[in-house]
């Protein structure tokens, strides 16, 4: 190891000259390089301490027992240093200006609110004591927290901290606790709208059917809309998205013609479409009146503006487009955002869905006995009625002579039981003659009845 300090020399016409303040050199064990660092005095003993605690830093951050040198400096500068600097970057990777707006008013708020003057002050206990005490929303705590959380990854990132001191900590559940949840606007409630709309007519059913954002269509310009193609498209500019990104969208044949026809009526100055068009808050809320549609109905859900960026993937959901192309209509980054939050369950064909399920029960295949008891008490069941190829019921009807006296059936083909014996009965024709036992329906011969007692025979 090398540890030296010493006073740089130069020759000056002939003579030696030595620099007034002392330097450092030194070269730690498994180093190939030697480092030099000023040492900011002109006492040899206060420059050799100095090296030596220098040299001592060091030896600690390789066995890692502190913090690297720049962390130990960036913990000693205010926090508000870092964030202008933060801020700074951000811009001059060209984000978006109202974006960046927004992430330094919230971390500055978290700074005061928090009485972050120091890094070593950001910590995940004094944020949470901070977000129990707000009353806000889900979202909105959980976007102070992203800011936050995206600025620390930053200085991070650039080794200002050796770690993220709130990475660990959870979001808000925002499931049913939305502030503001949103509805779909129905079929019959969106021909009512179009209906009243007026000259704002084409700028709905733009909505409804592109999926554009309020801020996309009040950008959309002549130039952006491509009726030559074969199947006329809206090219959406990176520069008016939300993520930044361009975008291809197809022309529904509801739409096509109105938008050309504001197209042509435009001002020579104009290129906005929708420059006049886009209702305030109030004025669109005036419409939903006139079209007798609620703006909060009985479950509490809103009909607002981007509502009808709601109803293209609810109606998307509806005609059963493919959820990965329903995602890149609505050009999100989440397949679960497209299904779970812009579909409006209730408008979706769920009953029917179930009704249109196979059915899982065998079917029942009716027989002719099928309407008559199929036990008889003490008798075993019996089978289904088969004709014989050799006679016919009306043959056993017209020619069947009864031995027995007094002896008539009380239903079909059985015989009362009297005394405990079995009648038998005796039919004789032209050419043939067989004996039937009295307990089976006409026209069945069994070989043996339930007991084995009697024969059914068939004579020529």
């Amino acid at each position: 190891m090398i540890c030296m300090i010493y006073r740089r020399k130069r020759v000056t016409d002939g003579k030696t000259e030595t620099a007034r303040l002392y330097r450092g050199r030194y070269r730690l064990e498994g180093e190939a390089k030697i480092t030099e660092v000023p040492l900011h005095t002109s006492d040899k003993r206060v420059a050799q301490q100095r090296l030596e605690q220098i040299v001592r830093d060091k030896q600690m951050e390789q066995s890692g027992m502190i913090a690297p040198e720049v962390v130990r400096n960036a913990a000693q500068s205010p926090l508000e240093g870092h964030l202008v600097q933060y801020v700074a970057d951000l811009r001059a990777l060209n984000r978006d200006v109202q974006y960046v707006n927004e992430l330094e008013n919230r971390i500055r708020k978290l700074i005061h609110d928090c009485g972050w003057t120091l890094l070593r002050y950001i910590t995940a206990d004094s944020f949470q004591t901070w977000r129990a005490k707000k009353n806000r929303s889900p979202k909105t705590l959980n976007e102070y927290l992203g800011s936050i959380s995206s600025f620390l990854s930053w200085m991070e990132k650039h080794e200002r901290i050796a770690k993220n001191p709130l990475k660990h900590v959870q979001k808000v559940q925002t499931n049913g606790k939305q502030v503001r949840p949103r509805r779909a606007f129905t079929d019959d409630e969106m021909r009512r709208l179009v209906d009243v709309a007026g000259p704002r007519k084409v700028l709905y059913l733009t909505a409804a059917l592109t999926g554009l954002r309020r801020s996309e269509l009040a950008e959309l310009e002549r130039d952006d809309i491509h009726f030559e193609a074969a199947k006329p498209f809206i090219n959406v500019r990176a520069s008016t998205t939300k993520n930044h990104k361009q975008a291809v969208i197809a022309l529904h044949p509801d739409v096509k013609d109105g938008i050309a026809l504001l197209v042509r009526q435009l001002p020579a100055g104009e290129k906005r479409i929708f420059a006049h068009l886009m209702p305030n808050m109030d004025r669109f809320r005036a419409d939903l009146k006139t079209a007798g549609i609620e703006f909060i109905d009985a479950k509490g859900l809103r009909a607002d503006f981007h509502s009808l960026r709601h109803t293209l993937a609810t109606n998307l959901a509806r005609a059963g487009t493919a959820p990965r192309v329903a995602m890149e209509i609505m050009r999100h980054s989440d397949m679960r955002l497209t299904a779970k939050t812009y579909t409006d369950a209730g408008l979706l064909p769920i009953a029917d869905a179930v009704l249109n399920l196979p059915s899982l029960v065998k079917p029942i295949t009716s027989t002719q006995i099928g309407t008559q008891n199929l036990f008889r008490a003490g008798h075993d069941q019996s089978g289904p009625v088969t004709k014989s190829a050799l006679f016919s019921a009306t043959d056993l009807i017209e020619n069947q002579t009864v031995t027995s006296d007094k002896s008539a059936p009380d239903r079909l083909g059985h015989e009362k039981k009297k005394s405990g014996q079995n009648r038998i009965r005796t039919c004789e024709g032209k050419a043939r003659r067989f004996t039937v036992f009295p307990r089976w329906p006409l026209g069945y011969l069994p070989e043996k009845s339930h007991d084995g007692r009697a024969v059914a025979s068939l004579e020529a």
